[in-house]
C-alpha cells in the first residue's frame, strides 16, 4: 500500500464521509438491498405454482414467466415493452417478455416483486420496506479511513469473458473483462482480473473474518496506470442477505495482505 500520507489522488476524509453517507442511504432505500425478504425460483416443469404470501399463480411457458391474478391483487410496475398483458373478466394474465431483470409489480403494503434470470432459471425477488434488517439498519460497519490504503500499478488491455462462481453454489456467471491490473504491494506485484468497466472483485487476508467473504472496488484507469483506493471497497448484496446471487471473484483475484479498509463483515440474514 502507499505509505505517503497525502498521496496525489487520495480520497480526502470529507469526500469519504460523503461517499459513506450516500452508500448507506442507497442500501436503506425502501426497495434497496436491505429490503429483500425472499427469493423464489419458479419450477419450469411444475405448471402454475402458488407461492406463500405472494398473490397469483406463476409458471414458465415457452421460456417466459407468466402470472395470472385476480382484480387488484397485483399492481404492475413493468414498462410496456417488458410485458404483455391480457385482461379477461376479472383476471389479468401477464407474460414477462423482457430478457433482463424486470421490476414487475407490487402488492400489499408496498411489497415489490422483481423478476430475475440467473443461470437459465427465473426467480422472484421480494422487496419489503418493512423488512427487519432495513428497520434496524444504522450503517455498514467500516474500517477506519486510511489515507495510505491505496494501491497503484499498471494495467494491460486483454478483453475477454471470465467464468466465475457466485453466492449460490449451483450458479456460474460470465463477466466481461477489459484486462488485467498489475498492482504493486509490499510483497511484490499482484495481477488482478478487471471485470465490468474497471471493477476488481477480490479476497484478502481478512476475508471471511474481519471482512466479507469477498468484496469489490472500482479501479481508476488512466492510460496504462491504475489506482485502487481500498477505502471504498464494498460488500456485495450477498454479504447482507442469504438470497444474494452475486458473482465471486475471478480465480486468482486475491490480495496477499490484510486489507483493513473499506466495509467490514456483516452477518447475512433471511429477514
Amino acid at each position: 500500500m502507499s505509505t505517503t500520507e497525502n498521496a496525489p489522488g487520495s480520497t480526502a476524509p470529507s469526500a469519504w464521509h460523503a461517499f459513506r453517507r450516500h452508500r448507506d442511504e442507497s442500501l436503506a432505500a425502501p426497495h434497496g438491498v436491505l429490503s429483500q425478504v425472499g427469493l423464489d425460483w419458479i419450477d419450469p416443469s411444475a405448471g402454475p405454482q402458488h407461492l406463500d404470501g405472494v398473490p397469483g399463480s406463476w409458471e414458465i411457458v415457452g421460456g417466459h414467466l407468466l402470472t395470472e391474478f385476480a382484480g387488484t391483487e397485483l399492481s404492475l410496475l413493468a414498462a410496456d415493452e417488458e410485458v404483455e398483458t391480457r385482461v379477461d373478466g376479472g383476471r389479468t394474465t401477464t407474460t414477462v417478455t423482457g430478457t433482463d431483470d424486470v421490476r414487475l409489480a407490487r402488492f400489499g403494503a408496498d411489497v415489490q416483486i422483481d423478476v430475475i434470470r440467473r443461470g437459465g432459471r427465473i426467480g422472484l425477488r421480494l422487496l419489503d420496506p418493512a423488512s427487519p434488517r432495513r428497520a434496524a439498519f444504522d450503517g455498514v460497519p467500516t474500517f477506519p479511513y486510511d489515507p495510505a490504503a491505496v494501491l497503484r500499478g499498471t494495467w494491460r488491455r486483454e478483453p475477454t469473458t471470465v467464468t466465475v462462481g457466485s453466492a449460490l453454489p449451483w450458479l456460474t456467471q460470465e463477466l466481461p473483462s477489459p484486462g488485467v491490473a498489475i498492482l504493486e504491494t509490499d510483497g511484490g506485484p499482484v495481477e488482478m482480473v478487471l471485470t465490468g468497466e474497471s471493477s476488481i472483485l477480490f479476497t484478502d487476508e481478512t476475508s471471511g473474518t474481519d471482512s466479507a467473504d469477498w468484496r469489490q472496488v472500482t479501479a481508476q484507469l488512466d492510460g496504462e496506470d491504475v489506482r485502487v483506493d481500498l477505502n471504498v471497497a464494498l460488500n456485495f448484496p450477498s454479504a447482507f442477505s442469504a438470497w444474494g446471487t452475486c458473482p465471486r471473484p475471478p480465480e486468482g483475484n486475491h490480495l496477499p495482505l490484510a486489507v483493513r479498509a473499506g466495509e467490514r463483515r456483516v452477518e447475512p440474514t433471511e429477514r
